[in-house]
């Protein structure tokens, strides 16, 4: 088994895009740059040999065969590379680039689960585990307190989605209280917002947080359900 660092490269996409694509490349043994501009990652691309490169389309910025002409170019380090197309507006205007400089195509308005599949395939790696179960919310707004129950739809080391109509602001703090199960204690970990789910694209209406923290040994335990998986 290759426990290397593959590098990957996502160039062009706004952070709510690579919301749709970053809980698949969140994992260790990822180490994963973003460009938002072509410019700066033909720099990069020029010196540097990325295992798969994600690439924006349309390009807000450039032509995209001026782009795809510069990576798969003679003497450009990444020239065999796996290149994606991110289509955010409809693949079929994308999709005439396969064989004439990409390699597939991932359409952004694809529900989530499809899009973890299609990202894992090819990076062939398992797709994030499914783990159900209720999940204890705490958020605090100024003075007060809001508190709900929640289910969790996905989950990994590093976040989960969990199923609620309710909104809050990216990068707000919650804290959450995990009931899983096999373990008779809470699992106690602060998050924040990371991306909303959209309604009639993505499976369930939501929020996708980002652990920042575990109290006590509760990570140790949290790792520990994730084995049993």
């Amino acid at each position: 088994m290759n426990t290397s660092i593959r590098n990957i490269l996502v160039v062009g996409v706004s952070p709510e895009e690579f919301g749709r694509v970053a809980p698949f490349l969140d994992r260790d043994g990822f180490d994963v740059d973003r460009f938002p501009g072509a410019d700066g990652a033909l720099d990069l691309l020029s010196a540097v040999a990325f295992e798969v490169v994600m690439v924006r389309f349309p390009l807000l910025d450039m032509p995209l065969e001026q782009f795809l002409g510069t990576v798969r170019g003679v003497g450009s380090p990444c020239r065999q590379s796996p290149l994606v197309l991110l289509a955010t507006d409809g693949a079929q205007a994308a999709e005439a680039y396969i064989g004439h400089g990409a390699n597939r195509v991932v359409r952004l308005e694809e529900s989530e689960a499809t899009i973890q599949l299609q990202v894992s395939s090819l990076l062939n790696v398992a797709p994030r585990k499914a783990a159900r179960f209720i999940t204890r919310l705490e958020v605090k707004m100024g003075g007060a307190k809001d508190m709900m129950q929640c289910q969790t739809e996905n989950i990994s080391e590093t976040g989960l989605l969990v199923t609620t109509d309710r909104r809050y602001d990216l990068g707000t703090k919650i804290n959450l209280e995990l009931n899983v199960e096999g373990d008779q204690r809470a699992i106690v970990a602060v998050a924040e917002v990371v991306r909303h789910t959209l309604t009639g694209r993505d499976e369930v209406s939501g929020l996708g947080m980002r652990f920042l923290s575990f109290a006590g040994d509760s990570q140790r335990r949290f790792q520990a359900f994730l084995q049993r998986l």
